[in-house]
């Protein structure tokens, strides 16, 4: 019942219903993180401890970050805390489950993909970057936040995206 709702919102989302709020920046950026909490439930996990808490990665500063910790405060990803970790730069990364790359990086992208490796989701929001090798990446389309997927870094990551959530997203080779 719960992934029906998660998926149900994330249906909203993509179709549009968050067209409104996505307006201002704060708004876009509390819906990519809703997005990314989303994606948690239609990923298969299973490579991960299951004790250990589940860490989301952010290079450098982001609203997104801010939006992400507000639901860390109340949210798990099934029995498993959520913890926000931020990287001012490619060295600090650290294993982390989801590693968000915000368009105001200013690091090349394969030195942030090089310390992401293996077992991380990465997500980002710059133009072409899903095509570059991020497994997700965030698009705005007629004024709606949507977002692309790389299947290829999806499978080089070690991990599967459910066909629910696949079937929302627009694919890039």
């Amino acid at each position: 019942m719960i992934r029906k709702c998660f998926f149900l919102l994330l249906m909203l989302l993509c179709s549009g219903w968050g067209a409104a709020v996505a307006q201002s920046g704060d708004r876009q950026a509390d819906l990519k993180a809703v997005f990314i909490y989303n994606f948690t439930r239609y990923i298969d996990w299973s490579m991960d401890a299951e004790g250990s808490d589940f860490v989301i990665g952010v290079i450098g500063p982001s609203p997104v970050s801010i939006a992400l910790n507000e639901i860390a405060l109340t949210n798990a990803v099934g029995k498993r805390r959520i913890v926000i970790q931020t990287y001012n730069k490619p060295e600090e990364i650290q294993y982390c489950n989801i590693l968000f790359i915000p368009r105001t990086t200013t690091f090349p992208l394969q030195s942030i993909l090089d310390k992401a490796g293996r077992g991380v989701l990465t997500v980002s929001e710059e133009t072409g970057l899903a095509k570059k090798g991020t497994a997700f990446n965030f698009v705005m389309i007629n004024d709606k936040i949507k977002f692309e997927t790389n299947l290829k870094a999806i499978d080089a990551a070690g991990l599967k995206a459910g066909s629910q959530l696949l079937k929302l997203a627009i694919l890039v080779d």
